[in-house]
């Protein structure tokens, strides 16, 4: 049921003073909103912040999410207990739903006599330097099902309507037709964070009505934007992607080609994350998009990353309160009396 915001008092004779039970409705006008980002593994960390912010009892009201971002923020969303969902998340990560989505051509000979933890993601970083992806790319277009695909999720989501979540979710998704940002926030939760975690060339594109959606870090990596639109007065990203290396060699058009890719998305990234009050950017050196397998490192990295900024955070929230409150005539005095 949407929050309906109860009528302002009226100034003037017979007007009556404002009340507690007025301030505090007031009160939960203002929303904290947390943006989680795209960045494959790296978005484990995620969770960390999220456990940094339930520990400290700094509240959220309102989450957005992008590829990566929008499946740990749905699993926190649905249930916002940091212990619950890092443990579900643990399980997965060991899995037979993990391993077994594993293209014949990620393969490695011996890798169905000798299973390993990392999984497609890791299997999809080592093949595709030896431009096997690229072969794959040119008569099939991904080569992991839709339908395989929704199995992994299935064991971190359950089978609900976003409008369900107990924390109000939308996911960002890319409409390759129409090269628009698409927002979603109704109907299955599962095909959503779907849509939005479909990585072009891996994944195929999720149809949605007349819409062929795919991974939404292509368009908006940090999606604060959204945030914004849902009704958050404080806005708090997330961002976990890798930042521009300097030191890459350029030897090929390829390299070129990909170089100025990272390029443009970063440049875009910076510009969108502007909108945000506070942006965090956890310390994850080292550990790459398909680095599954570190998850621990990753939610440490989360964790204490945001548990640095916790103090900043307080303090924004006072000041964004007091500001908001001010718009309210006679709320604040009266709350001090």
């Amino acid at each position: 049921m949407r929050y309906r915001s109860p009528r302002a008092p009226v100034r003037g004779k017979g007007a009556r003073p404002p009340d507690s039970a007025f301030c505090k409705s007031m009160a939960k006008w203002f929303k904290i909103g947390v943006a989680l980002g795209g960045g494959g593994a790296r978005g484990l960390a995620h969770l960390g912040v999220l456990c940094a912010l339930e520990r400290a009892k700094i509240p959220i009201d309102l989450m957005a999410g992008t590829s990566m971002g929008a499946l740990v923020g749905a699993a926190y969303a649905l249930t916002p207990r940091c212990d619950f969902v890092a443990e579900k998340f643990r399980r997965y990560l060991e899995s037979k739903e993990f391993q077994k989505t594993n293209p014949d051509f990620l393969r490695e000979p011996d890798q169905e006599e000798k299973p390993t933890f990392k999984g497609i993601f890791h299997r999809f970083a080592t093949f595709i330097k030896k431009g096997v992806f690229y072969t794959q790319s040119l008569t099939r277009k991904a080569p992991i099902s839709e339908e395989d695909f929704i199995q992994n999720i299935n064991f971190l989501l359950d089978p609900v309507n976003m409008e369900t979540t107990e924390i109000p979710l939308v996911a960002v998704a890319l409409d390759l037709k129409t090269g628009e940002e698409v927002v979603l926030r109704e109907g299955a939760l599962q095909k959503a964070v779907s849509a939005s975690c479909a990585i072009p060339g891996i994944l195929p594109p999720v149809i949605m009505g007349d819409r062929y959606l795919v991974d939404g870090g292509w368009i908006n990596r940090v999606p604060v934007g959204p945030l914004r639109k849902m009704g958050a007065d404080l806005a708090i990203a997330v961002d976990v992607a890798e930042g521009i290396n300097e030191s890459l060699d350029f030897d090929t058009g390829l390299d070129i080609v990909l170089r100025t890719y990272d390029i443009t998305q970063s440049s875009l990234s910076q510009l969108q994350l502007r909108e945000a009050d506070i942006v965090i950017r956890p310390s994850l050196a080292g550990i790459r998009w398909s680095d599954f397998h570190r998850f621990e490192e990753c939610l440490k990295a989360g964790e204490e990353a945001a548990g640095e900024r916790l103090d900043e955070i307080r303090s924004f929230t006072r000041r964004k309160k007091i500001k908001k409150a001010l718009s309210f005539r006679g709320c604040l005095s009266a709350s001090r009396s």
